[in-house]
């Protein structure tokens, strides 16, 4: 599995059908790249970004979850 396809599965679990167009705008706007290309050493930075982003729209403690599952891909 891709860790696109990784992050999609964990982004999916709290954010739904939103979660693709989701990681494509944090990884675009933030990273700078194409979630395609995401790789492990990715997971840092976007573990934060996608933080900041969920906090916004669905609060502290459903960022946090979506953080700490994030940082288990690495």
């Amino acid at each position: 599995m891709t860790v696109e396809n990784e992050c999609l599965t964990v982004l999916a679990l709290d954010l739904g059908p939103a979660a693709k167009a989701f990681l494509y705008r944090v990884c675009r706007q933030q990273l700078h790249k194409e979630p395609a290309m995401l790789q492990k050493s990715d997971i840092d930075r976007l573990a934060k970004s996608c933080y900041l982003g969920v906090q916004q729209a669905l609060g502290v403690p459903i960022a946090e979850k979506v953080k700490k599952s994030l940082l288990e891909l690495k």
